[in-house]
């Protein structure tokens, strides 16, 4: 057989078989194909759960890990009866997020058994990240002083939803604390190294002691940052530190939208 009987013969394979896909194969996928719904309250198609899973959007709760708290949720005074909340958390599901986390933060006073005031909130977990959820600042009620707190995660509303959006990338630069003494006043810089602007910006500061405790938290929030562009973000006391700073840690977060800035 000549080389050009052999390449006569390849040249008739391969349009026998492209024809074969085109005719056949194609066809019958798309006839017999049946994509997930993941919204009618069964486990079906490729799914490992009801409605999560597989090619849903929605991951199972089996499937995700558990958010990991780093130390306890910290009471904090701010002054007179005022006081707030502020509790670290990390995400370790590197592609899951949720929307809308719900929780539920229980005060209680050196004698109470039962909560002296509960606070019920939600939250954004971004993924793969290390967030702070901050509450405050508030009264204490009938003169109890808080001084500790808990923190509930309302199962339900969990629902983490695998996402492959980019991380938005916020740098931290030139954190300057002064005026420790008398009103306190913290000043960094939040620089936007991502190529596209960012909005609904949260900033927590965190101030710890020696042992690696959170004595002193504020936040605020930036509007937006347009790419390689810088704001200032300042936090203030209105009462002397009664410890010594010896760390700080100031975490961003971007928010999904502005309902959950308060």
């Amino acid at each position: 057989m000549n080389k050009w009987s052999r390449r006569r013969k390849r040249i008739i394979t391969s349009l026998v078989f492209t024809g074969f896909i085109l005719v056949v194969a194609l066809p019958a996928y798309y006839l017999l194909y049946e994509p997930p719904t993941c919204f009618d309250k069964s486990q079906n198609k490729d799914e490992t759960g009801i409605d999560c899973g597989g090619s849903c959007q929605l991951l199972c709760t089996s499937d995700s890990l558990p958010l990991i708290i780093h130390g306890d949720p910290q009471v904090l005074k701010v002054t007179g009866n005022s006081y707030e909340v502020v509790a670290l958390f990390e995400n370790p599901n590197a592609n899951a997020e949720i929307y809308r986390a719900k929780y539920f933060i229980r005060l209680y006073s050196a004698q109470s058994i039962a909560p002296i005031k509960l606070i019920e909130g939600e939250t954004f977990v971004p993924r793969g990240a290390t967030f702070a959820i901050f509450e405050g600042p508030f009264n204490s009620s009938d003169g109890a002083i808080p001084i500790r707190a808990t923190l509930e995660w309302q199962e339900a509303s969990l629902e983490w939803k695998k996402t492959a959006t980019a991380l938005p990338n916020l740098r931290v630069e030139n954190s300057i604390l002064t005026q420790e003494v008398a009103n306190p006043r913290l000043e960094a810089r939040i620089e936007n190294t991502s190529l596209n602007t960012l909005s609904n910006i949260d900033v927590v500061a965190l101030i710890y002691n020696d042992k690696g405790s959170i004595f002193a938290a504020s936040k605020t929030f930036i509007d937006h940052l347009r790419a390689g562009e810088g704001a200032p973000a300042v936090f203030s006391w209105p009462e002397s530190f009664v410890e010594e700073a010896v760390n700080i840690e100031i975490i961003t977060r971007v928010l999904p939208d502005r309902s959950f800035i308060k």
